[in-house]
């Protein structure tokens, strides 16, 4: 089935400028998420995600009120959400594996959704820049295929995406928002930093760089507590945290996951 826009399947065959002048709606609402200054996220009742993580959760969860990500230059942030659940799901793609990444959310998010025919699923890609060697735009185009070869229709409400997350300062382009976070029992997105990007943090990352291969996901699915870490849980109880992971290789961070310094966050160390 057809990724959609307004009721109507979008054509990818065609510019992605095109698909805006389309459906003026879709800048309009970029517009106002760029206009949104970024609210910090305090880590109570917050799942932050890596690059090459997604978490899925519902309304119901006592633990996870608010899903986040940062940090994204190039890289693209995900929500996919269904309407009749409330079932949500945000990750941060670095254009390793769209299509398996993709379809690995959409089976997470339905596997939430115990009345999957009572809503649609909505999708909101916010995220990277007009960069020199145009790895944004390939992303772009990446997750609008990707979903759009998914067999339930999926709903593009806010596409948030290079150009349109683009400002310039002296010849040099720079993304307009780096993270976002979404309130999983409103609906509500909005720009947003982290000053912890936990739980665990260290372990997480520290797992990227063993080198662990593409896409290896945590298991078993682990929940969020109040104390902040990670614990294992029963796949069969879907009314907590759902966290699954995936790494890149050494040499895939090293070659892509860094776009230049300049636009880098200021936190990053240059490397």
């Amino acid at each position: 089935m057809p990724l959609l826009v307004n009721g109507a399947r979008v054509d990818l065959a065609r510019p992605t400028g095109d698909m805006i002048r389309a459906h003026p709606h879709l800048e309009e609402k970029a517009k106002l998420l760029r206009s949104q200054p970024a609210q910090i996220v305090e880590p109570k009742g917050l799942l932050y995600v890596q690059q090459r993580e997604f978490a899925v959760t519902t309304p119901k969860d006592g633990s996870v009120s608010i899903l986040g990500s940062d940090d994204a230059t190039t890289c693209h942030i995900v929500v996919l959400r269904h309407t009749g659940s409330g079932a949500t799901c945000l990750t941060h793609c670095d254009g390793s594996d769209t299509e398996a990444e993709v379809s690995l959310i959409m089976s997470s998010v339905k596997s939430f959704s115990s009345s999957p025919g009572c809503g649609r699923l909505e999708v909101h890609l916010v995220g990277g820049f007009n960069d020199d060697r145009q790895l944004s735009q390939k992303l772009t185009n990446q997750l609008l295929r990707a979903f759009d070869l998914q067999p339930e229709d999926v709903h593009l409400v806010t596409f948030c995406v290079t150009e349109l997350n683009d400002r310039e300062e002296q010849d040099i382009h720079f993304p307009i928002i780096y993270g976002i976070a979404v309130n999983v029992k409103t609906a509500e997105i909005f720009p947003a930093t982290f000053p912890e990007k936990g739980p665990d943090e260290d372990l997480r990352s520290a797992h990227v760089l063993t080198g662990a291969p593409p896409w290896l996901p945590v298991q078993p699915p682990c929940v969020v507590t109040a104390d902040q870490h990670l614990r294992c849980k029963d796949r069969t109880a879907p009314d907590r945290a759902l966290f699954l992971g995936a790494f890149p290789t050494r040499g895939f961070l090293v070659g892509t996951r860094r776009c230049t310094d300049f636009t880098e966050p200021f936190h990053i160390a240059p490397g």
